[in-house]
């Protein structure tokens, strides 16, 4: 079973915990890639680099900034192949940033991974900018959807990517019922059911995809289904 973790946070760390995280780090890579339980992860540039996609109509709307402004916000996200939800706990609450950090955890559905995964979870950004692409649900739809449909025109829209070179990864995630938030308290880790983020408003879906710039990643986002319903969030991962 595969699933996404989210990481959270309210804004940069102190040296001290970036010191620890990074020294940490090598020793817990190594296990989960013993273990091959983490596929990969990633971290995102700050929300002030975000855009959001509408598209109401014939017009696409595009706002700065992100979805929602949140004091927490999404930093990251890591993909596990675990045997089950515990099992994808007990992976990330050793993650040294969950001594810091949250972690929510969702089961990933319907999850494609594109010709261009491989190299963006080693890093290499050499043929693209990776940008996620997240699926913000904000109540009723814009117009009435057919559900079967519109999940069929997702699935081409990622197969026409991937034939294209830019698609990297994306799946439909269970609902926030599925959620686990994982909050450090001292030297506990506490586990809370739903998301990290306590809005009305959630995440439903991801897609990471490979661009040449900024304007590329907004006109792939306007190309989602999904836009014509609800919200498509669009951020750069960090990159060096």
């Amino acid at each position: 079973m595969k699933y996404v973790a989210f990481v959270g946070t309210n804004g940069p760390q102190p040296p001290e915990a970036v010191e620890a995280m990074n020294r940490d780090f090598p020793a817990y890579f190594e296990e989960m890639d013993r273990r091959g339980v983490r596929l990969f992860g990633r971290e995102l540039e700050f929300p002030d680099k975000a855009v959001t996609v509408r598209v109401r109509g014939d017009e696409t709307l595009v706002t700065d900034g992100p979805f929602i402004e949140t004091k927490e916000y999404l930093a990251g996200l890591d993909l596990l192949e675990c045997v089950d939800l515990s099992e994808a706990i007990e992976v990330e609450s050793k993650s040294p940033v969950a001594r810091f950090l949250p972690f929510e955890i969702r089961p990933s559905e319907h999850l494609r991974l594109g010709a261009a995964a491989t190299a963006f979870g080693e890093r290499d950004d050499s043929a693209g900018r990776p940008f996620l692409l997240t699926v913000w649900i904000e109540g009723t739809p814009a117009t009435p959807l057919d559900e079967a449909a519109v999940n069929q025109e997702c699935d081409a829209w990622r197969q026409d990517l991937d034939a294209r070179g830019s698609f990297i990864v994306g799946s439909t995630l269970g609902g926030p019922e599925t959620a686990r938030t994982l909050r450090p308290r001292g030297q506990e880790t506490e586990i809370i059911d739903g998301p990290f983020l306590d809005t009305y408003e959630f995440i439903a879906g991801i897609d990471v995809v490979s661009c040449a710039d900024r304007q590329q990643a907004i006109e792939l986002a306007a190309a989602h289904p999904i836009a014509r319903y609800h919200a498509i969030e669009v951020r750069p991962f960090w990159s060096e």
